[in-house]
């Protein structure tokens, strides 16, 4: 029940930025409706936006004041998922689940939304580097930075990829006639 009250409340959170964001972007939309095709300009808000959430959840929120107190670093791979750090299992289990979920939209849609991004390797190294920079940046906002986080956020960019890249392959006439 932990779980899915966890996962509910980054739902909520996302939703809500979600909307926010479309409400600021109207104005932008519509003076950009000729020149920028409303697919490309879709596809480019719905990549910020989940950029946005992702750095809301990661990086802006649980920032601690006594930073250089707070902070620890874990470098061992796996290490991170077989110690409970004082933490109850249904709690890790959300987190180690967020941290895969969370990037699969980012995976899904940097390629949508940029065309030289539609390579595998490139998608893959992207959000690694993201991921890197928000562990380092989760270091010094007093937070843990972890590798296991690293390996899970990659892995969740690296599904929403393959996501797109089987979407993408489908034959566009039986999409639209279901």
């Amino acid at each position: 029940m932990f779980m899915i009250r966890e996962i509910l409340g980054y739902c909520i959170i996302s939703a809500v930025c979600l909307l926010g964001m479309a409400v600021l972007y109207a104005p932008i939309c519509f003076l950009l409706r000729k020149r920028v095709p409303p697919a490309k300009q879709l596809a480019c808000f719905l990549f910020s936006a989940c950029v946005i959430i992702v750095l809301a959840a990661t990086v802006i929120t649980g920032a601690s004041n006594a930073a250089t107190a707070d902070r620890s670093l874990n470098l061992v791979p796996f290490r991170g998922l077989q110690e409970t750090w004082g933490m109850p299992e249904p709690k890790k289990i959300a987190q180690t689940v967020a941290n895969v979920v969370m990037f699969i939209p980012l995976g899904l849609m940097m390629p949508v939304a940029f065309r030289r991004m539609r390579n595998f390797w490139k998608t893959a190294l992207s959000l690694a580097l993201f991921s890197f920079a928000i562990e380092f940046t989760q270091y010094f906002t007093g937070r843990s930075a972890d590798i296991d986080d690293l390996m899970l956020n990659t892995l969740g960019g690296v599904l929403g990829y393959l996501l797109f890249f089987v979407v993408s392959k489908l034959p566009r006439k039986s999409i639209l006639t279901r």
